[in-house]
C-alpha cells in the first residue's frame, strides 16, 4: 500500500474499502494548504451579453452542461454551454448559436465573442481568434 503512511493510516484507509491512486502525494499536497492561495475561481458565473456590439474577451476551456428550468413547464432541463476564463473567473454562456460556433476552436484559445444581432428568440454571436 502506502510507504509513507503509518500503520494507522494505512489501517484506517484500508478499512474503507477504496483503493485511492496517487495517495501519498495527496497527503503531501494537503499537508500545505494552508501556505498556498487561490488562483483561480473554478466557480462558473453566467455571462450574458444584453445588446448587438457587446463583447468579452476569454479563453475558451470547452463546454459544459448547466441545469435551467424551462420556462414553460418548470421542468430541469440540461442546457450544453461554452465555458470561457476571464480574470481569473470561469464564465459560461448557453448560447445555442454560440455554442455551434464554438465547435472547431480549439480549447485554450483567446477570443473574443461579440453579439451580433437578435433572429427570433435567439443571439447570434460572431466568435474571434485572437492572437
Amino acid at each position: 500500500m502506502n510507504s509513507e503512511l503509518n500503520t494507522t493510516e494505512s489501517t484506517e484507509i484500508q478499512k474503507l474499502g477504496v483503493e485511492i491512486p496517487n495517495l501519498d502525494e495527496m497527503v503531501a499536497k494537503s499537508e500545505g494548504l494552508n501556505k498556498l492561495k487561490p488562483i483561480i475561481n473554478l466557480t462558473a458565473e453566467y455571462i450574458e451579453l444584453q445588446k448587438p456590439e457587446d463583447s468579452f474577451r476569454g479563453v475558451y476551456v470547452g463546454t459544459g452542461e448547466m441545469n435551467v428550468t424551462d420556462q414553460n413547464t418548470g421542468e430541469m432541463r440540461k442546457l450544453k454551454s461554452a465555458r470561457f476564463l476571464i480574470d481569473k473567473q470561469v464564465r459560461i454562456n448557453a448560447g445555442v448559436s454560440l455554442v455551434r460556433e464554438l465547435k472547431e476552436v480549439p480549447i485554450g484559445s483567446p477570443v473574443e465573442v461579440t453579439y451580433t444581432k437578435k433572429d427570433g428568440n435567439v443571439k447570434i454571436y460572431s466568435v474571434s481568434l485572437l492572437g
